[in-house]
């Protein structure tokens, strides 16, 4: 009876085990919305963005290897937005294949004689404000405000972002209208690196295409 009595108990104890471990605690779930609005931007360029360089003659190419820098020529660009945003900008050279020289910093001016390659441009942006005030600007591929930060940077490629700084510190501006030079350089090539001496009419043809972000 002792024994009977024992496995009752034991059995009675593993049934109120079981139920305690198959109740289900309540749940309820949170949720978290919202919408990112980005303001709507507008661009506009000195010139329509267009640089030009007008006549040049035999006597601006040198022979050989040998370049001759161009003069640099300044357009103003300001960007208005309806909102307070940061804003940063990445190039695209359009006509990448074609640049006589290496680095990120450089872009090409087209082609002649066929694979001949008629040089390369630089771009310096300066003398930036945001909302009329005076900023430091910088270039990074990095995400790190600090690298190549002055009162003027150069333009490059190869996933480099460029923006907008305070003035007195490491840190993006923000505001509605950004404003900064875009100022070209034209370097042109010498008659190896183009092929031969130049027969014909020949267009310079450097294109970058600007993408502006709202953030770094």
């Amino acid at each position: 009876m002792k024994k009977f009595h024992l496995s009752a108990l034991a059995a009675s104890l593993a049934l109120m085990v079981a139920g305690a471990h198959a109740a289900q605690a309540p749940t309820a779930n949170l949720y978290v919305n919202g919408t990112l609005d980005v303001p709507p931007c507008t661009v506009a360029a000195e010139g329509d963005g267009l640089y030009d360089y007008g006549d040049l003659g035999p006597q601006d190419i040198k022979p050989g290897t040998l370049e001759n820098k161009l003069a640099p020529i300044s357009k103003r660009w300001t960007i208005n937005c309806e909102g307070d945003t940061y804003l940063t900008y990445k190039v695209t050279d359009n006509a990448d294949t074609s640049v006589s020289a290496t680095g990120n910093d450089k872009f090409g001016l087209g082609n002649v004689n066929g694979t001949g390659k008629i040089g390369y441009y630089t771009v310096r942006m300066l003398n930036s404000k945001v909302d009329d005030k005076d900023t430091r600007v910088f270039a990074t591929d990095r995400g790190i405000v600090s690298d190549n930060a002055n009162t003027s940077a150069s333009v490059r490629k190869s996933n480099f972002s460029m923006g907008w700084l305070q003035s007195a510190a490491y840190v993006q501006q923000i505001g509605k209208v950004f404003e900064a030079d875009l100022e070209v350089t034209a370097t042109l090539a010498g008659t190896q690196t183009m092929n031969g001496p130049i027969k014909d009419d020949v267009q310079l043809e450097g294109s970058l295409t600007l993408t502006f972000a709202y953030g770094l």
